[in-house]
């Protein structure tokens, strides 16, 4: 799991304390589908299809260990931030799936708000260190950005991610 992404930085135990809802697919193995789904709050906001296809193209590149294509998610902060090497170690063994938006609001200064989960299955040794599981759910606040006249995934919020191990 990439855990400067979906981590906070001031996220500790105490705040990944809630319990979040199990794997409910039980068609399917963690992480589930890799289809990004709105939910009908979502779909409503006139950014909907962009923002779900931004997410898609992000998670496709996650699971695809595409860095181009990873960097055409995100804004040139994260991506000075993370150059190839420390993606490549921190994504290594990373799958996304069951990727669900079910809110997008409106930030300041133009930005959006997408309220999200998804599943999340790693090698242990590339989960969060406060908990390291091969698979994790997690509730996480991302910020858009538009950067170079495009929408793109902006730097971590502090306190915007929960995780919890799947329950199956």
């Amino acid at each position: 799991m990439a855990r400067s992404f979906y981590a906070s930085p001031t996220s500790s135990s105490g705040e990944t304390s809630a319990q979040l809802p199990p794997f409910t697919d039980s068609s399917q193995d963690p992480p589930g589908r890799q289809r990004v789904v709105l939910k009908p709050g979502a779909r409503r906001h006139p950014d909907s299809t962009v923002v779900r296809n931004l997410l898609q193209r992000h998670f496709d590149a996650i699971n695809q260990r595409n860095y181009q294509q990873w960097r055409t998610t995100v804004v040139q902060a994260k991506r000075l931030n993370q150059p190839y090497g420390k993606w490549r170690e921190e994504y290594e063994s990373t799958r996304d799936g069951s990727v669900t938006v079910h809110r997008i609001v409106r930030g300041p200064e133009g930005t959006l708000r997408v309220i999200m989960s998804l599943v999340s299955v790693q090698d242990r040794e590339d989960a969060p260190k406060d908990m390291p599981a091969t698979c994790l759910r997690w509730r996480v606040v991302y910020q858009l950005v538009v950067e170079e006249g495009k929408l793109r995934l902006g730097q971590g919020l502090p306190d915007s991610s929960l995780h919890n191990e799947c329950a199956n």
